[in-house]
């Protein structure tokens, strides 16, 4: 347990706080080390402990998920956000995005997929459900209007294989998968998708799909 991914549960119900420290403690290499009801006890959970992932509710009462995310990556650059929601609301994706969230799962998914969640954004990835990621890449142009110039631009800075990389990563696909599909090892590519996101200026996996959409590098 002691290389086990730490996690905070952020939910104003304490029912599915509960419900989700159940799911997490049947995964070995997953460890709760606290939970908080509000955004501001959000924030000071990742004071105190700094937790690899944190896993929050969308709409709380006061600082909501969205406010409480900006500040909390403001605080603590290696907690990776998880963003959790009942209802795939386009007005919240823009936001959480520029708030550099590394995923957005919908609360009636599987245990399985919150699980899968928590160890991808723990390794850099980022998580999308699939009924939020299709809805995403829909209104691309709608949530996050970059200019197609700009965007191309900034990927055409990239080296050939760093723009092989972002198009299977805008595709969802996750390290160990753009790796059997360029034929390199997972290292090689963790390397490469840490370069893309510098020259990028993107802080996630996340923005940079959304950033290799708008400059039409893959159909969304």
């Amino acid at each position: 347990m002691n290389h086990a991914i730490t996690v905070g549960v952020v939910d104003s119900e304490a029912l599915v706080r509960g419900g989700i420290r159940r799911v997490l403690e049947q995964a070995p290499d997953v460890r709760v080390v606290a939970e908080a009801a509000s955004g501001p006890g959000a924030v000071e959970l990742v004071r105190k402990h700094l937790p690899r992932v944190l896993l929050m509710d969308v709409r709380m009462p006061g600082l909501d998920g969205l406010a409480a995310a900006e500040q909390v990556r403001a605080l603590s650059a290696g907690t990776a956000v998880v963003l959790l929601t009942s209802v795939a609301d386009d007005s919240h994706i823009r936001r959480a995005v520029r708030a550099g969230a590394s995923g957005f799962l919908l609360k009636d998914g599987s245990p399985r997929e919150l699980v899968t969640a928590v160890r991808a954004v723990a390794a850099g990835e980022a998580m999308l459900s699939p009924a939020i990621t299709r809805r995403v890449l829909d209104r691309i142009v709608d949530i996050d209007p970059e200019p197609v110039e700009r965007a191309r631009t900034l990927v055409n800075h990239l080296t050939g294989r760093e723009r092989e990389v972002l198009g299977l990563l805008a595709q969802g696909m996750g390290n160990l998968q753009i790796a059997r599909k360029l034929y390199l090892s997972e290292g090689a590519v963790k390397a490469h998708v840490s370069r893309l996101l510098t020259k990028l200026s993107c802080d996630n996996r996340v923005q940079a799909a959304i950033l290799a959409h708008n400059a039409r590098l893959v159909s969304a």
